[in-house]
């Protein structure tokens, strides 16, 4: 999957994008909306970046170490529940493999967010006290030409950058996930 950045300076004409994208197959949750005008934003029914990566709060590497903690308190837990700890090297092994998961997955989570542009850099950040939207697409490669030609018929969309970003069948799993919800 490839993620395109565009800055745009008004909601209406994002919101026709937005349902023009969707006419040529990209699901609303493909499209994300990251603005200062969250009022707007409601009434245009865009769909907007989560609170909390929109404040920065939550960093890739802090959740990788969250699911690293948590698989290692299930090591440990399932080690003392099993009484391997018992064994003649002690619980020790397996208090080592609890230690190098967390290191693992903290240092994963890293790696992404090195990946991944920040939505607080300079040029997002004076787009937006400026003003101004920024859509996110997150798009499969078949759809790149389809979106570049809706992109070039909207001459106040200015383009920002690719990346790439999640994988689709994470994304799959969003999309029944938000349909179990309605």
């Amino acid at each position: 999957m490839l993620r395109h950045y565009y800055i745009i300076d008004s909601l209406d004409e994002l919101d026709i994008i937005e349902h023009e994208l969707q006419s040529f197959g990209i699901d609303k949750s493909q499209t994300h909306t990251l603005t200062n005008d969250d009022e707007s934003l409601s009434k245009h029914h865009l769909y907007q970046v989560d609170d909390a990566l929109k404040k920065g709060l939550m960093k890739n590497g802090d959740i990788g170490a969250a699911i690293g903690m948590l698989v290692a308190v299930s090591i440990l837990l399932m080690t003392y529940i099993q009484g391997w700890y018992l064994g003649p090297l002690g619980g020790m092994p397996m208090i080592l493999l609890a230690l190098v998961i967390v290191v693992f997955c903290t240092w994963e989570g890293e790696n992404l967010d090195i990946h991944l542009p920040d939505i607080n850099s300079k040029v997002f950040k004076q787009s937006l006290e400026n003003g101004k939207s920024i859509l996110f697409i997150d798009i499969e490669q078949q759809h790149e030409l389809t979106v570049n030609k809706i992109m070039r018929l909207h001459p106040m969309l200015k383009p920002e950058g690719i990346t790439s970003t999640t994988p689709e069948w994470l994304l799959q799993q969003q999309k029944k996930f938000r349909s179990l919800l309605k």
